[in-house]
């Protein structure tokens, strides 16, 4: 009987021994397949982070490329409601203002003119006439005396006169004296040159043309900030003007008159009468020789 028992206990201890080793597999079963879980945790975070950053940097280079394109779109379509403005305007202007339309098409080809001179001065043989006939405006002057300028580093072939036309150096001058003789008055580096050709630019002049320079001319001479010597220009403008076929023009006197001081016209009308050029246009006649006291 006491042999059955101590089996028995044997038998109990056994069995508790293999659900204890049992229980031990299940727990290292399952620890290790929580181990493994928690690693593919651990890798899908780590993936999907990554693939989440992807993503956000996708995300943010698609908005930038939208935006983009949105400002884009918004100045290409503000360029369009520009081009729309401007063709509305322009079919305005062809059916309202045509002449205004001429003048301002006019205008952009008389500066691709001077900049043509620019390029090649010698073409103003054949610009010249062009240029004689048209207004140009003040923007204009920078342009052609760069190519003056130009032109006087040509050499001697600039002052070779034609028979039927001036040389190229004279037709530039003309141009000044039409349409800037203030600014060139006023410039140092084509006083000179200016003042030499009196005679040809004003022979080359129609009425407007002398009316127009004439005022210039004057308006060079009342600027107070002018240094140079005023009185010895006007003289060479009334002497040469003396010789030309508007030497009793009524106009020119006012404008003399008008625009310059006193003191300064009165001076250079006696200088004259001093070298013994009488000026016609303001009533300065010659001596009468059997007025001149015998000596």
């Amino acid at each position: 009987m006491q042999i059955d028992t101590i089996l028995y206990l044997q038998n109990i201890n056994d069995n508790i021994d293999a659900v204890r080793r049992i229980v031990d597999v299940s727990n290292a079963t399952i620890a290790n397949e929580i181990s493994a879980v928690n690693t593919m945790l651990v890798a899908f975070t780590i993936v999907f982070g990554g693939v989440g950053v992807l993503l956000g940097v996708y995300i943010s280079w698609l908005q930038r490329k939208v935006s983009r394109m949105s400002d884009n779109i918004a100045e290409k379509e503000q360029k369009i409601i520009s081009l729309a403005k401007t063709v509305e305007e322009t079919d305005k202007k062809i059916h309202s203002d045509i002449k205004g339309l001429y003048y301002e098409l006019r205008d952009e080809e008389t500066m691709a003119l001077l900049h043509r001179l620019v390029e090649e001065p010698l073409d103003i043989s054949n610009l010249s006439h062009l240029l004689f006939a048209r207004s140009l405006n003040a923007e204009g002057y920078a342009v052609l005396k760069q190519a003056y300028t130009k032109l006087k580093s040509l050499g001697p072939e600039i002052d070779e006169e034609r028979i039927i036309e001036p040389s190229f150096r004279q037709q530039y001058i003309i141009i000044f004296f039409q349409h800037y003789l203030r600014e060139s008055i006023l410039d140092e580096d084509l006083r000179s040159d200016i003042t030499k050709e009196y005679g040809r630019s004003m022979g080359c002049a129609f009425k407007r043309d002398i009316i127009k320079s004439t005022e210039d001319f004057c308006m060079a001479l009342s600027d107070r900030k002018a240094q140079f010597d005023k009185v010895s220009l006007l003289v060479d403008y009334l002497k040469a003007l003396n010789q030309s076929k508007y030497n009793t023009l009524v106009e020119l006197k006012n404008i003399f008159q008008d625009k310059l001081d006193s003191d300064l016209l009165v001076e250079a009308i006696d200088k004259c009468t001093t070298d013994k050029v009488y000026l016609a246009l303001f009533g300065v006649e010659a001596p009468n020789e059997s007025d001149v006291p015998e000596r």
